[in-house]
């Protein structure tokens, strides 16, 4: 009897992740914008109180936490924008707040102004960041259009609500280094909404969402 020898498969090939320099770029972004929201905890937590106070950086301590952790899955953009201009304006937009400092005390009723003002400020941006979820970022891009929650009532909620926060800090702290940079920060955060509205304004979805939410910043103002 003739020996029939055995068939041998060929090996299946295994498909192996694909790797992009832009990739490692994305995922590098992403973890150095959850350090900065875990960074941005520490002055909070250094000041927690029972009070009103005390009450809003719990806010904000429990939301750049959800950040940080949704700053790892958060979606690549479909389009960008990354020059000079964008991060001339981001960066002074986010930055110049940063810089007040709480030297003259408020009292009375601009105190408890101030302090319901940044209540109010840190819980709408926090608000406004979970509703973007995996579509937030710092530069003008286009990760899909968020039309929900706050986004129903002006197309900017999330920079409205860091405007009502450091008014309210400036309330709580009168000086005239904090008021200057409040005054100094708006038109930075003005040149920074034109930027990514003239990036998005190339989406279809977008344009009609504008045509349905009207204001940007300030409802019935801007």
């Amino acid at each position: 009897m003739e020996a029939v020898a055995p068939r041998i498969s060929a090996p299946v090939a295994v498909p192996h992740p694909h790797v992009t320099s832009a990739g490692l770029r994305h995922a590098l972004g992403n973890c150095i914008l959850a350090v900065a929201f875990l960074l941005a905890t520490i002055p909070a937590a250094r000041e927690l109180s029972f009070s009103l106070a005390g009450a809003a950086n719990v806010v904000w301590l429990t939301g750049a936490a959800i950040m940080a952790v949704m700053s790892f899955a958060r979606f690549a953009p479909r389009t960008s924008t990354v020059n000079l201009r964008t991060l001339a304006a981001s960066g002074a937009m986010l930055i110049l707040p940063c810089l007040m400092r709480p030297t003259i005390v408020s009292s009375g009723a601009l105190a408890t102004t101030g302090l319901i003002f940044e209540l109010f400020g840190i819980v709408l941006s926090q608000v406004a960041r979970v509703y973007m979820g995996r579509s937030f970022g710092v530069l003008p891009a286009n990760r899909g259009i968020v039309s929900k929650g706050p986004f129903r009532w002006v197309r900017h909620p999330i920079y409205f609500g860091w405007l009502i926060l450091s008014i309210g800090y400036a309330m709580s702290y009168p000086s005239e280094r904090n008021i200057m940079l409040i005054a100094t920060t708006l038109p930075f955060m003005v040149w920074r909404i034109g930027q990514e509205e003239v990036h998005l304004r190339a989406d279809p979805e977008y344009r009609r969402y504008m045509g349905r939410v009207r204001y940007r910043l300030w409802p019935g103002v801007f």
